[in-house]
């Protein structure tokens, strides 16, 4: 049996990814936020879109640098998840506050993080603005893996615990993961 539920509850689309994402303003003063809203759009050439809110202090970094990495984490970082994503870059250093490490980046100034199962080095192409939200399509420079945990097909999924954000405090990991019968 089906309900209908609010037209603009997006949480239907819920538990994905939550990422950590690194930028720089233009004085290499870092900044971090939490984003779950971030997809593949092309494979050649690799772009992905991410969609942010444009009164966020990553929003403006990235405009200023137009570059950013995204870092995928897994279960030991939910809390500075939590932390990243709901504390603003504007009001305090949260990459200090975290108490965050670079990994030093290949093809752009913005590090990755040290500990992360893995990052994309972005730089941004095109802007597309939604009200008070922008779709920030950026191609996929470098990307850097944990090569204990990445596989020819992608992450081994028996061996690592990426972090999904289903809605408010909730959380949960790729712990199980399910293949077809044919």
């Amino acid at each position: 049996m089906y309900i209908e539920i609010d037209s603009s509850d997006y949480r239907v689309l819920h538990p994905r990814p939550v990422y950590l994402v690194v930028s720089r303003d233009t004085h290499n003063v870092l900044n971090v936020m939490s984003a779950s809203w971030i997809t593949p759009v092309c494979d050649e050439p690799f772009l992905i879109v991410f969609s942010l809110w444009r009164g966020s202090k990553t929003y403006s970094n990235i405009l200023e640098t137009r570059e950013f990495t995204v870092n995928v984490v897994d279960d030991k970082f939910i809390d500075k998840v939590w932390v990243a994503g709901t504390k603003s870059g504007r009001e305090l250093n949260k990459w200090n506050l975290l108490d965050l490490k670079p990994v030093e980046p290949l093809r752009i100034k913005t590090p990755g993080i040290n500990g992360s199962l893995g990052f994309l080095e972005c730089v941004l192409k095109n802007e597309v603005v939604l009200n008070d939200t922008s779709l920030l399509i950026a191609s996929v420079e470098a990307v850097r893996v944990n090569k204990e945990l990445y596989e020819k097909y992608g992450w081994n999924l028996y061996r690592t615990k990426i972090l999904m954000h289903s809605g408010g405090k909730g959380f949960t990991t790729t712990s199980k993961p399910l293949y077809p019968s044919t």
